[in-house]
């Protein structure tokens, strides 16, 4: 017992990990940087949402809902959603999960399968499972009915990732933008997508001014009466 301001306290051990804990600092820095990058590379041409419930109507039985750390979905405009509703609107064309080390628990294990489960039943293509402890990531692919696991491997590049390329290593996940630099933060890629954009409307500038001054360098020989291709 410990007295402050004259009131018994009981002083308890708490765990390292909480048991009900779905995350971890690393997942979550994961899933973070990938949410933003999918973002950043995907523009308007795809919804990024993260975190959101994605709810299936039932057509003979209850609504069903599962929360995917982040769904890719074509065709689908930005709002104020709290819940995406499926049939409403488009089904994700990927979805992707971080892994914790509660995932591979009986609970987060169970959680998982039932995300899958209707995934798959909704038509969602291909969905991503990025495991940063292990250093693995797993593509299931829908085969019209369910998801259908494939082989653990360390990269990823589907193609509804607008050509970002996921490397996974134990403990690390690295994002490669199409042009093939590693992401580093949207603040950073902003200012480089910025200065690239500069120096290519510089370089046009530039060429379009020597073919100007050619052709009144030519000009000026003809009036001279010189033809400018036997010069």
């Amino acid at each position: 017992m410990v007295l402050y301001a004259d009131v018994m306290v009981t002083q308890t051990t708490l765990p390292d990990e909480a048991v009900d804990m779905t995350g971890s600092e690393l997942h979550s820095r994961v899933l973070a940087r990938l949410a933003a990058v999918l973002g950043f590379v995907l523009g308007e041409r795809a919804l990024v949402l993260s975190d959101i419930f994605v709810r299936v109507r039932g057509e003979n039985g209850p609504d069903k809902q599962v929360s995917p750390d982040i769904a890719v979905i074509p065709g689908a405009q930005p709002g104020t959603r709290t819940v995406y509703w499926v049939p409403d609107e488009p089904v994700p064309a990927v979805t992707l999960e971080v892994l914790s080390p509660a995932n591979h628990r009986s609970d987060g294990a169970m959680v998982l399968a039932e995300k899958r489960a209707l995934f798959g039943r909704i038509g969602v293509p291909a969905h991503i499972e990025i495991d940063p402890e292990r250093g693995h990531i797993t593509t299931w692919v829908n085969n019209g009915t369910e998801l259908e696991e494939g082989d653990p491997d360390t990269s990823c590049e589907h193609p509804s990732l607008g050509g970002l390329r996921i490397e996974a290593s134990p403990g690390q996940v690295r994002l490669f933008l199409p042009d093939g630099g590693e992401f580093v933060d949207t603040r950073t890629e902003i200012a480089r997508a910025e200065k690239a954009q500069a120096q290519a409307e510089e370089a046009q500038a530039q060429a379009e001014e020597a073919q100007a001054r050619a052709e009144r360098l030519a000009q000026a020989l003809r009036d001279a009466g010189i033809d400018p291709e036997t010069v």
